[in-house]
């Protein structure tokens, strides 16, 4: 009893920041697409501004959790410029707690609410969350050969031209180092030997092309670049192994005491355009990170271990920073719980929010299934429908569910044609069901009519599929 009731204890340590941050993201997305919509008349520059303003307020509440609420101590090595930058952010990788830590400085120089993120591609599939990165002007990027240069120079050119405030966040490692990882660091150093460049201990070999793409294009947009290298305390075992980095729900849980942040100012006219001489540069860079991690967890001075070389400063964030966001989102969220129609709100902007946001990421590169798409959202308005003139919820959540299915589905025609198979049996499933519910009750409306438009949804599929 004992031991179940310590478990259940040590597990809210995480799901309640965790339900906290995820249960307001309907509230602040709704917020946000009221600004949007009323912006549309207004200057770029505009919309960009307030849009910040209201980034800066969510990213506030996830740094009251993973600071306030958690008691980390922040120890940063160099001085951080106390006037706002356009800067590109290079930092090592090793959890994805690393996010976290560029909103952390982040904040500290009153520059919250300009950080964007390069991300991998497959984030852009995030329910909510991955949509509105992309719209706040995060980069999603593909690895190696699929990598998508223009894609991402024009969008941060668009954005540069446009005068956007930019914190850009990049990983150049890819992927995150672990230390119990060995293929992966063996890999990364055999790339490194073939590319004739030093072998790295404690990071990855760096990864130009995301980095390279991002100064160039932004190159008279940009005032510098940092140079960030993170370390976790608590990643050093007795026996003087390095460690896993902590994930969010172990930062969280406060299994990490301190972070330690070394950070680099680079001037623009230090950095060197040119492809070679920028990989050069950049992998220097990533000799230096290893530098300072080696001696972080292997220096033979046991006193200068767990530390950087140099002076350290402890770097506390007031909760007159962070406190006021929760409070808002939660003031905007806990109204919306409380009513019948509040909650159904809710739901729909968890549900076709998402779906609006796939199709969204995806619309650029495949032919849409406009169609599907209309009999998706005609299934839902008959669920609707039912619901307000009869009080069926039956027809509501049907509406709602068989919806948002055939909106999955038309998303997956969109992406591959081949790709038929929800569709096929959503169209189906309400084909015989509304079908059944026509000849019992005789009824047009809605029975016959919506067994027609699913029995010819599903002939389209079949004869897709033949074709």
């Amino acid at each position: 009893m004992l031991l179940s009731f310590i478990v259940h204890t040590y597990s809210l340590r995480y799901w309640f920041p965790a339900t906290v941050m995820l249960g307001t993201a309907p509230a602040y997305l709704l917020s946000w697409w009221v600004w949007r919509l009323c912006s549309t008349v207004l200057p770029l520059r505009l919309y960009h501004k307030l849009d910040d303003r209201l980034y800066c307020v969510y990213q506030s509440m996830v740094l009251f959790f993973f600071e306030n609420y958690t008691g980390v101590e922040i120890v940063i090595y160099g001085d951080i410029p106390k006037k706002k930058e356009n800067v590109v952010y290079l930092s090592n990788h090793q959890c994805t707690a690393d996010w976290i830590i560029a909103d952390m400085l982040a904040i500290r120089q009153g520059a919250l609410g300009h950080v964007r993120y390069v991300l991998k591609d497959g984030l852009k599939w995030l329910p909510l969350y991955g949509w509105y990165f992309s719209q706040h002007g995060g980069v999603y990027v593909k690895r190696s050969a699929k990598f998508e240069e223009q894609a991402m120079k024009k969008k941060l050119l668009t954005q540069a031209e446009a005068g956007t405030p930019m914190y850009l966040v990049i990983f150049p490692e890819g992927t995150r180092y672990n230390p119990e990882l060995k293929n992966v660091i063996s890999s990364s150093q055999e790339f490194a030997s073939k590319e004739g460049l030093a072998l790295l201990k404690h990071t990855l070999t760096p990864r130009m092309k995301a980095s390279h793409v991002a100064i160039e294009a932004m190159k008279d947009h940009l005032d510098a670049v940092y140079d960030v290298t993170v370390a976790y305390e608590g990643t050093l075992d007795s026996a003087g192994h390095r460690l896993p980095a902590p994930t969010m729900p172990e930062f969280l849980c406060k299994e990490c005491p301190r972070v330690h942040i070394h950070f680099e100012r680079v001037a623009m006219k230090e950095v060197p355009l040119e492809p070679l001489f920028f990989r050069r540069w950049l992998h220097e860079r990533f000799e230096i990170k290893d530098r300072l991690l080696t001696s972080f967890y292997e220096s033979d001075d046991a006193q200068q271990r767990s530390r950087f070389p140099g002076e350290g400063r402890r770097s506390a964030l007031s909760i007159a920073k962070t406190l006021p966001s929760m409070m808002v989102l939660g003031g905007l969220t806990v109204p919306l719980l409380l009513t019948e129609s509040g909650r159904s709100l809710y739901v729909r902007t968890w549900v076709y929010g998402t779906l609006l946001g796939w199709l969204f990421n995806s619309s650029s590169k495949m032919s849409i299934d406009w169609l599907g798409f209309g009999y998706a959202a005609a299934i839902a308005f008959g669920g609707f429908m039912g619901y307000k003139r009869k009080g069926s919820v039956m027809s509501l959540v049907a509406g709602l569910v068989f919806g948002a299915l055939s909106a999955y589905g038309a998303l997956k025609i969109s992406m591959d044609v081949r790709d038929t198979s929800i569709s096929l049996l959503s169209s189906g499933v309400l084909a015989l069901v509304m079908g059944m519910r026509f000849k019992n009750s005789g009824k047009l409306l809605p029975a016959g009519l919506m067994a027609v438009l699913s029995l010819l949804m599903f002939v389209r599929i079949l004869f897709r599929i033949m074709m």
